[in-house]
């Protein structure tokens, strides 16, 4: 599909054309775009209500006819949708910038046709409000409401996952920009009326809950988690949970990289090195291994959230970067580094393009690579969660209900992935292919026999066995799992009942933190893994049996997080899911 957009009247006018192969039957004809800058001349093969057919030196071509006007015997004549008088009328843009006055003369399922004194118009009606007697009214009622989000490129993916679910319900989007930058979006029907006008704003998280509650906004979306301390702060009650007032639900992945341009030497970073670095106690690349060169640090304009998001990890506690080179947009922060030899970005992963992402290692020799695999299990110690979070009770609108529900389809996660975000669909990987976590786990490893007797028995187990790329996350001290945990083991379900899995064995691994004793961790371990073990059963009758799903307690022994850093606990808490033959 070819198309054509023209700056004429509206942004909004297109001409668009499509190749068919059938034999021209009649009379010449002239299609020339509203603005005027295209001319489609040829025989005049057929036309439909939305449609012209015709025949050109370049082959046969389907032209959408409220974007053109046709001259020639070939020609129909004017015809209406809706009765119209002849009546003088306003067109105006919905930004309020383009205003056209003439006579209606006609009014079809998409546009309206207006005879100005600069000749015969077309103009699209879901863009374009009508004043005058001869306006027809419209049948449709809109449905308009508000999301808030957490910065600029959290509009960029709204406004991606609202055009994958309108071109999937064969609907039209627009953006409009309007005074605040943030674009509101213009989701019209078949027929060209408005059904839905969604207003996108920029908001902090707490913001965000007084306008979810208030009903200002149908849903939010953050990278910040909801808490029940933030929850409690807002409300001014006591919350313990907030799935009591609020529905969540995690649609994608991101997390805080650190690249160079992709010629580098450069592969490995450690986390204390990256911190050096952005607060300027590192600046030479010799310092780190490589090349006598000063290190130019490059950023975001807009980082302030990852400044703070870094400060949560202990990592940088400045509102901004002393001496970077800032850059508006993503597109010239990835050419800056890469043509700047002496480059160091901090960026989110999912802006980072053509450019090389190092892979990190921590102070307690854990090494992990910038992969899918290790954002998807949460491994990457600079992991980000996308939340979605809407209210529990209350009447949300017909449209915004029906994108929620779009967002965790197959649809919806290739909207995500369009962003640069690492989705929810799981990955299937041997053990051969993960080097880093191997090594990591070795030199972790405590020197007693206890411990490298229950390493070399996960060894064994895993050795010849695939791993699912999720960990499942529990609550200090406790075998609750959490809100992503719950939504992986139905994916997870997904995957064991599948014919390609079928005659496979489940091995489930339990994890703990290093606090407390071996033994106790050890235990509270193989209890998260057999409480796994017995949700996957209770899920998947006639799929799984109990002599099929083998539950181990591991404690504390193949760490993928510091334990000294309550994140790096938090990471430890887990279950892995592996699967193999069947012997």
């Amino acid at each position: 599909m070819l198309s054509i957009f023209s700056r004429g009247l509206t942004s909004h006018l297109a001409l668009a054309v499509a190749l068919f192969a059938t034999t021209p039957v009649w009379a010449e004809a002239t299609l020339t775009a509203i603005d005027g800058t295209v001319t489609i001349k040829g025989e005049l093969l057929g036309i439909d209500e939305t449609a012209y057919r015709i025949m050109t030196p370049s082959g046969e071509l389907l032209v959408r006819r409220e974007f053109v006007t046709c001259s020639g015997d070939g020609c129909p004549q004017a015809q209406t949708s809706e009765v119209v008088d002849d009546g003088d009328v306003v067109l105006t843009s919905e930004d309020g910038r383009v205003k056209i006055e003439g006579q209606l003369v006609d009014v079809t399922n998409t546009s309206y046709i207006i005879e100005t004194p600069s000749g015969r118009l077309t103009v699209r009606r879901e863009f374009t409000n009508c004043e005058g007697a001869s306006c027809p009214s419209l049948s449709i009622e809109s449905d308009r409401f508000t999301v808030t989000v957490s910065g600029a490129d959290g509009a960029d993916l709204v406004a991606a996952i609202v055009g994958d679910y309108a071109a999937a319900k064969d609907f039209n989007l627009t953006r409009q920009l309007g005074g605040d930058t943030l674009p509101t979006l213009l989701v019209g029907d078949e027929r060209g009326l408005e059904i839905s006008r969604i207003a996108i704003q920029e908001m902090q998280t707490s913001e965000a809950i007084r306008a979810l509650f208030d009903g200002s906004s149908q849903f939010a979306i953050t990278r910040e988690r909801i808490t029940p301390a933030i929850l409690s702060a807002q409300l001014g009650t006591e919350v313990t949970e907030i799935a009591d007032y609020l529905s969540e639900e995690i649609i994608g992945l991101d997390a805080v990289s650190f690249v160079v341009g992709a010629s580098s030497g450069i592969d490995v970073i450690s986390l204390n090195d990256a911190q050096s670095v952005m607060n300027g106690s590192i600046t030479n690349w010799s310092q780190l291994g490589g090349a006598d060169i000063p290190i130019t640090l490059h950023a975001m304009a807009d980082n302030s959230g990852m400044m703070e998001q870094l400060g949560l990890w202990g990592m940088a506690n400045a509102t901004d970067l002393p001496g970077a080179m800032l850059h508006s947009s993503v597109d010239a922060l990835n050419e800056a580094i890469n043509a700047d030899s002496s480059a160091f970005g901090v960026v989110y992963r999912s802006q980072a393009s053509g450019v090389k992402a190092l892979n990190l290692a921590s102070a307690c020799n854990i090494f992990v690579d910038n992969s899918d695999f290790a954002i998807q299990t949460e491994e990457h110690p600079l992991a980000l969660r996308w939340y979605q979070y809407s209210m529990k009770a209350g009447a949300a609108s017909e449209f915004a209900r029906n994108v929620s529900r779009f967002i965790p389809t197959d649809f919806g996660q290739q909207s995500i992935a369009s962003r640069g975000l690492v989705t929810q669909q799981l990955q299937i990987v041997p053990m051969q292919d993960q080097g880093a976590r191997l090594l990591s786990t070795v030199l972790a490893s405590g020197s007693d026999r206890v411990s490298n007797t229950v390493m070399r028995d996960y060894f064994n187990e895993a050795s010849n066995a695939r791993r699912i790329s999720t960990s499942l996350r529990f609550l200090s001290g406790n075998a609750t799992l959490d809100t992503k945990a719950e939504s992986d083991i139905d994916r997870i379900s997904e995957i064991v009942r599948s014919s390609e899995y079928e005659g496979y064995e489940v091995l489930v691994f339990g994890f703990s933190d290093s606090y407390g004793t071996l033994e106790a961790n050890l235990n509270l371990s193989e209890r998260r893994a057999n409480s796994v073990r017995d949700l996957l059963l209770s899920k998947n009758p006639g799929y799984l049996e109990r002599g099929t799903v083998r539950s181990f307690g591991i404690g504390p022994i193949a760490p993928v997080g510091c334990n000294e850093l309550a994140e790096g606990r938090e990471q430890n808490r887990r279950v892995e899911i592996w699967i193999r033959p069947r012997a």
